[in-house]
């Protein structure tokens, strides 16, 4: 889904430029900022501000500030195992104590032990834990170009990659079969950039045909070819007309996630997804290296920053998006991709690790699943407790994905206290929550003719 089609404006990501010592807000239209610590947002909206600018709080209308980023939100080591979705969309990431015939239990870092009823839960996913991050750079030059036919025309400054004139670098990163590539592409104006990435690259000698992948960005636009070391060698399996011409900063920001288990690829550029494909072709490549080629004749210059490679699970991705079977009843599905039917009994310790009773349609007696064994689960949607219609004016966003609506919000040093549409009064720690945003009231419809 393109950001353009939620409700929430596009706004920074969480957690970049917060001040360190106030909140910092974002006013309407993203063009001015204050700094102050937010005392309460009450259900008006009404934000009630304290800053060095006044010596009285200032109050600022809820439509004059698109987001709220914290000051003191404190990042967590490792998030909780599992992350629930409500059934408003809301998602909380928690850690499973038990499930009984009416509620779920669960411990929460930022809200403490929660009693969720069956009735509001849409799904839970398992196994969450930090992405790992395999490389992040560059950091020096030599970490690309260890010699110097590799360093000829390269430089290095203020974390970037710059080639003036014909440049290749290679890295062997270790790619894992399931990877996420990150890179910034700069070049200069009025020069178009002429640059190409390969990936699951077994750096061979130059000239050698073999299996790989390569991004191509230059005057006719972007696309992703595969080369293959038998038949036809060239195959373009991603192509956008996009110009350099159309990017006004003469930037680009790539993110490439591969799935060589599923033969998938797909696509970012600048945040936007720009499609999925297949690989029709085999072998799937396997290379673990990186190469990066500039090959500008006119001595401009493209500068390469930002290169990062993450592990990539898509199994929340993937079970989300896939027919979950009848939603009169709770289904499951195991982190092997086994599908399950039926009725989710209960969840309870047994001899120190959770173990998860499912009943299936087509067996008497309760399969037990260890939770380490379980991916997704879904609770049937018959009984369920609607979402309604009512937007609630601020989403606050909390550390491991989680995103809760609230009508208003009352701030003390330590606490936030907020009144959630299902799950009622909370008090959540102030340091947990990341940032806090304003949504776009949806547009009344319009009057029949």
């Amino acid at each position: 889904m393109r950001t353009s089609n939620i409700l929430l404006r596009p706004l920074l990501l969480c957690g970049c430029c917060v001040s360190l010592h106030a909140d910092d807000l974002t006013l309407a239209g993203g063009a001015s900022r204050l700094t102050g610590t937010v005392r309460s947002i009450n259900a008006a909206g009404q934000v009630e501000l304290e800053s060095p600018l006044s010596p009285e709080l200032l109050l600022l209308k809820g439509s004059a500030v698109d987001k709220v980023e914290f000051s003191n939100a404190s990042a967590a080591s490792q998030p909780p195992s599992a992350l629930v979705l409500l059934t408003n969309g809301d998602t909380l990431p928690v850690t499973i104590e038990s499930l009984g015939e009416q509620n779920l239990t669960v411990t929460s870092p930022e809200a403490g032990r929660l009693e969720i009823p069956r009735t509001c839960l849409s799904s839970a996913q398992f196994g969450i834990r930090n992405t790992k991050v395999i490389y992040s750079g560059p950091k020096r030059l030599e970490e690309w170009a260890d010699n110097d036919k590799d360093a000829k025309n390269w430089s290095f400054k203020n974390g970037g990659l710059i080639a003036t004139g014909p440049a290749t670098a290679s890295r062997d990163i270790g790619l894992p079969q399931q990877f996420i590539l990150r890179f910034t592409l700069k070049w200069e104006a009025k020069h178009n950039p002429n640059f190409q990435l390969h990936f699951a690259d077994p750096l061979q000698a130059k000239g050698e045909r073999c299996d790989r992948y390569y991004l191509q960005f230059g005057g006719a636009g972007l696309e992703i070819k595969r080369e293959a070391s038998t038949e036809k060698r060239y195959n373009t399996i991603v192509q956008l007309n996009r110009t350099p011409n159309q990017y006004p900063d003469h930037q680009i920001q790539v993110e490439i996630r591969v799935d060589r288990i599923g033969a998938r690829i797909q696509l970012f550029i600048n945040g936007e997804p720009e499609g999925e494909i297949a690989d029709p072709i085999l072998p799937i490549p396997d290379g673990s290296g990186i190469t990066l080629t500039c090959n500008a004749s006119d001595k401009s210059s493209q500068e390469v920053r930002d290169i990062e490679v993450l592990e990539f699970d898509d199994s929340r991705q993937r079970h989300h998006s896939e027919d979950r079977g009848n939603p009169e009843n709770d289904s499951l599905i195991s982190r092997e991709d086994d599908r399950w039917g039926g009725r989710l009994v209960d969840i309870r310790k047994s001899d120190g690790e959770l173990v998860f009773r499912f009943k299936s349609d087509f067996q008497d007696a309760p399969l037990e699943i260890p939770e380490a064994d379980v991916s997704t689960v879904f609770f049937a949607a018959k009984n369920s407790v609607k979402a309604g219609d009512k937007q609630h004016p601020f989403v606050l966003k909390l550390r491991g994905d989680g995103s809760l609506q609230v009508e208003s919000c009352q701030f003390t040093q330590d606490t936030v206290t907020a009144t959630h549409p299902l799950l009622g009064p909370l008090t959540l720690r102030r340091d947990g929550i990341l940032s806090m945003e304003r949504r776009i009231p949806k547009p009344e419809p319009a009057a029949e003719p």
